[in-house]
């Protein structure tokens, strides 16, 4: 506790110089001019005094001085900062502009007895633009600027970073009010360096909506609610970002809304369904392997049919109510679906989530995914997804993918610090960007949280698929079948009789010819060949 008020008066002695050091001054003296050390003690004590009862207040009451004593006091100096430098910091960050201004200057001087007045020259000046108000809320101090006469908005955007660089600013965001006036709000003490741990969700009271659920803070300290109903979020980080916060962020702030079955979830995780398991009660069904995640697209495509041919002519968007659910479609590393499976699931994945994606929002049905490469070529759908948020990313181009062109600048995802998971870039409703941090979810809560709100309805969509072989038992196969097979041996052939040798026929005569003549004629041929015949 001392070590504790220790710290506490050298903070507000380093904040008010000029008053303990006056007092230890006046101390010295008073101990160096007077015998009597009654009066040193006297100036000590007055001079440590304010600093004491701060030190106490802090330290056993943090919430109300920082609301009542410290809050106020850094607000007061930010905006007398803003406003006594304002000239001075347009003009070193190139905001300001040179001009020559005619100027009219007064004299007295006495011409012929009489008092006359001249007016003489110009005059140069810098014209800076106007700084309309200076606001601060928590730890943000926001500059409203009208841009001067030949400036635009965009030169005022192109300066933020300068400006939050002069103020000594963790980071910004601007906001453009009108086509002449833009809010650049400078984050002056950083709120999201801390882990926050969730809590437990709270049951449902008479407010049955599940139209927004808190997932943690803003970069000024205040919480962020992430709109779920009518929106498909795309959440894109690379490993170890903290995509879990965000998928149990969702998953856990609507458990209250499971149980009382305002909201089904539907899980798909390809990696063996070690995320999704953790909170399996939670979840109406969970499919694993890909011909289950096939089955469980082909189920909500049949839901969103069912409900458009019951509300059309009736409403445009779908009410959640007990019985007639909002279904969340949960997807863990959506690249493993349809990027990294075989060309057929890819193919029919793809296709249903295109049409979900499409047609499911206004009829109840929204899709949370997870993704750590936000290419088209794993991700070819990412242009259906109605709000994005940018974990960690590896490089400003992923940052475009994200968040939109332009937004590398104002929105630098790829900066994020790997120490602080969880933190992210979202795009809010009007267009800016904002950076925010989800609340860690450790496992024995998420367990909890499943215990304590188990889904009322479960689906099985499983499939009747071919049981998956071990890799090393396909390899052992695959030996197998390279292996020459062994040639049964052909029985043994019975002996064969070697045939006999035919009798030659005899030649027998013509019954038209005298034997006699036959013979004499053979003979006289015979000759006529002469030595060909012999």
């Amino acid at each position: 506790m001392v070590l504790a008020l220790a710290e506490g008066w050298g903070r507000w002695a380093r904040r008010h110089p000029r008053w303990a050091l006056g007092f230890a001054l006046l101390a010295l003296l008073a101990a160096l001019t007077h015998p009597d050390p009654a009066a040193a003690r006297v100036l000590i004590t007055v001079a440590a005094l304010p600093g004491l009862v701060v030190a106490v207040w802090e330290y056993r009451w943090p919430a109300g001085y920082q609301r009542w004593l410290a809050g106020p006091s850094r607000r007061f100096g930010w905006r007398r900062w803003a406003r006594r430098t304002w000239p001075a910091l347009t003009r070193e960050c190139g905001l300001s502009v040179q001009r020559n201004v005619r100027r009219r200057t007064w004299a007295l001087a006495r011409r012929n007895g009489r008092v006359q007045v001249s007016s003489t020259g110009t005059a140069s000046e810098w014209v800076p633009p106007r700084l309309v108000d200076v606001l601060t809320a928590g730890d943000t101090l926001t500059l409203r600027v009208r841009t001067r006469m030949g400036q635009t908005v965009q030169d005022l955007e192109a300066a933020a970073p300068a400006l939050a660089a002069a103020a000594s600013a963790v980071s910004y965001r601007v906001r453009q009010r009108t086509p002449s006036v833009l809010d650049i709000a400078l984050v002056m003490r950083e709120a999201l360096s801390a882990t926050a741990d969730a809590q437990l969700p709270a049951p449902l009271g008479r407010d049955l909506t599940v139209d927004t659920i808190t997932l943690g803070r803003r970069q000024d300290d205040t919480p962020w609610a992430l709109q779920v109903r009518g929106r498909h979020t795309l959440v894109v980080g690379c490993s170890g970002s903290g995509k879990g916060s965000m998928l149990w962020g969702v998953c856990g702030g609507l458990a209250p809304a499971v149980r009382a079955d305002l909201v089904r979830l539907w899980g798909v995780d390809l990696k063996r369904g070690v995320e999704v398991m953790m909170g399996r009660h939670l979840f109406t069904t969970v499919a694993v392997t890909p011909a289950d995640a096939i089955q469980t697209l082909t189920r909500l495509l049949q839901v969103i049919e069912d409900r458009g041919r019951a509300m059309a002519g009736v409403s445009r968007l779908h009410a959640p109510r007990p019985g007639d659910p909002l279904h969340v479609l949960v997807i863990d590393e959506l690249a493993a679906l349809t990027a990294y499976s075989d060309t057929d699931t890819k193919r029919e994945a793809s296709r249903l989530l295109a049409e979900i994606l499409t047609q499911g929002r206004a009829l109840g049905v929204v899709v949370l995914a997870c993704v750590q490469d936000p290419r088209k070529e794993v991700v070819g759908m990412r242009g259906l997804f109605t709000q994005t948020i940018a974990l960690r990313l590896r490089s400003a181009e992923e940052t475009r993918m994200v968040l939109g062109d332009g937004t590398a600048a104002l929105a630098p995802a790829h900066r994020l610090s790997p120490a602080a998971p969880g933190s992210a870039w979202i795009v809010e409703e009007d267009g800016t960007l904002d950076r925010v941090r989800a609340d860690y979810w450790p496992d024995q809560l998420v367990r909890e949280t499943a215990a304590t709100y188990p889904a009322l309805v479960i689906e099985d969509t499983t499939s009747e698929a071919p049981a998956v072989t071990q890799p090393h038992e396909e390899m052992a196969r695959a030996d197998v079948a390279s292996m020459p097979t062994p040639r049964t041996p052909r029985p043994a052939r019975a002996t064969r009789t070697p045939r006999q040798p035919r009798t030659p026929r005899e030649r027998r005569p013509r019954e038209d010819a005298d034997p006699a003549s036959s013979v004499s004629g053979l003979r006289s041929g015979s000759a006529d060949r002469g030595p060909e015949a012999a």
